[in-house]
């Protein structure tokens, strides 16, 4: 069988780690997700607290922005901040994880630092605005109100991320082989759909 290389974009509150989960048990490949922290502290002699904190987060450095523009994760880039530093080793974790073979890959721009290798399905997960409130809801404990806002703060945070480490827009089907909504049918669903297009590939 070939080489399988998953990876999931995903709006918060959207079910992306639980679907991505779910598609790495059914393929038997391994699944990555935090686990990436934890080869890219491993393999950069970085903290894994280090790494953590600055998790799919865009710079802090606006001054840095301007001056360098859009810096894109690349082979041989410098990291000049603390946040490439970070960015630059979860790069080489993703294609150290890929590198072992078939997988999964939530986050952490892996559909851009894998756009050239063979076998990859990106894909992207949604879902309807109340179905991910409610969903915050129920697996934080939160109220509307705090769902609401940590909707708004972690999609435009991942957006911010993705966008300065890639040449895309997050979330723009173009830059997706699939895309997928998990409040039309259920998690459940939205896996079978990314498990038939995957016997395609």
């Amino acid at each position: 069988m070939a080489e399988l290389y998953i990876t999931i974009g995903r709006q918060f509150g959207s079910g992306g780690r639980e679907i991505g989960k779910k598609v790495a048990q059914a393929l038997n490949i391994p699944y990555y997700d935090k686990e990436i922290l934890a080869v890219a502290a491993q393999e950069s002699g970085l903290s894994h607290e280090f790494l953590k904190s600055y998790d799919e987060k865009p710079t802090n450095s606006f001054l840095y922005s301007l001056v360098m523009g859009q810096q894109r994760l690349s082979p041989g880039m410098a990291g000049n901040t603390v946040e490439q530093l970070a960015a630059n080793a979860q790069r080489e974790a993703v294609l150290s994880v890929a590198a072992k073979g078939s997988c999964v890959i939530v986050g952490r721009c892996a559909d851009y630092i894998l756009r050239d290798k063979p076998g990859l399905v990106r894909v992207f997960v949604c879902a309807g605005h109340d179905a991910r409130l409610q969903r915050v809801v129920r697996r934080d404990g939160v109220g509307e109100k705090e769902a609401e806002e940590k909707l708004r703060k972690m999609d435009k945070t991942r957006a911010s991320y993705y966008s300065f480490h890639t040449d895309r827009k997050w979330g723009a089907a173009e830059s997706y082989d699939l895309c997928v909504s998990s409040s039309l049918h259920g998690v459940d669903a939205a896996v079978r759909v990314i498990l038939e297009y995957c016997k395609g590939e």
